[in-house]
C-alpha cells in the first residue's frame, strides 16, 4: 500500500479519536459504509478523494488537513505551480493533484486527475455535493447510473455527485482532467 495512503489513514483515525467521534457517527453522516470506512482508517485500501472530502466535512476540517496534515493558511489567493500540488493516489488507475490545498474555506476542491487506461470494471462512486470535470487531454467516458457519455479534450460535464458516477479512459490511452468537487 502506498505510504501516502497510510499517512492519510493515520490522520483520519487520529482526528476522529481526538474529536470523540465514533465510526458509526461518521458512517451515518456520509455515504461511506462501515466496512469501507474501517478499511480506510486502517490503511488497508486506497481512500477515494470523494471519501476524504466527506470525512473532512464530517470532522468540520478542510480536506487539506487530512491530505497533508497541515491547516490551510491562505485566504486571499492560492498559487500552485506546475507539478507542485499535493498528490494523492486513489488507486493505481487514478492520480489526483490537489490545486488549492493551502486555501482556507474553499467552496470547492480543484484537482488535476490523471487517469490511466484500465481493463478493470467500472466502479461507481457517489457523494454529497456537485462535481465539474473538464477534459484537458485524451478522451474519457463518464458513466452515470443509466447513461454513458464520451468526452474529449475541451469537453466538460457538471453534475449532482449524489448520482452514481464513474470515469474511465477511452481508446486505452491515458487522459487528464480538471475536476472540481464541492
Amino acid at each position: 500500500m502506498k505510504e501516502k495512503t497510510k499517512e492519510i489513514a493515520a490522520r483520519i483515525k487520529e482526528l476522529r479519536e481526538k474529536l470523540g467521534i465514533n465510526i458509526q457517527d461518521v458512517v451515518s453522516k456520509t455515504t461511506i459504509n462501515k466496512y469501507d470506512y474501517t478499511d480506510y482508517e486502517s490503511g488497508m485500501i486506497d481512500i477515494p478523494v470523494s471519501a476524504v472530502l466527506q470525512i473532512a466535512n464530517c470532522f468540520n476540517v478542510d480536506i487539506s488537513e487530512l491530505l497533508t496534515g497541515e491547516t490551510p493558511t491562505n485566504s486571499g489567493y492560492s498559487i500552485t505551480r506546475k507539478g507542485e500540488g499535493v498528490s494523492v493516489e486513489r488507486h493505481s488507475q487514478y492520480k489526483y493533484q490537489a490545486l488549492a490545498h493551502d486555501f482556507v474555506n474553499k467552496k470547492g476542491s480543484p484537482f488535476v486527475l490523471t487517469i490511466d487506461a484500465s481493463d478493470e470494471e467500472v466502479h461507481y462512486n457517489h457523494h454529497k455535493g456537485q462535481e465539474f470535470i473538464y477534459v484537458l487531454d485524451g478522451t474519457i467516458k463518464i458513466y452515470f447510473k443509466d447513461d454513458v457519455f464520451s468526452l474529449k479534450e475541451g469537453d466538460s460535464v457538471y453534475f449532482d455527485a449524489n448520482i452514481p458516477h464513474a470515469v474511465k479512459t477511452e481508446n486505452g490511452e491515458r487522459a487528464k482532467v480538471l475536476a472540481v468537487v464541492s
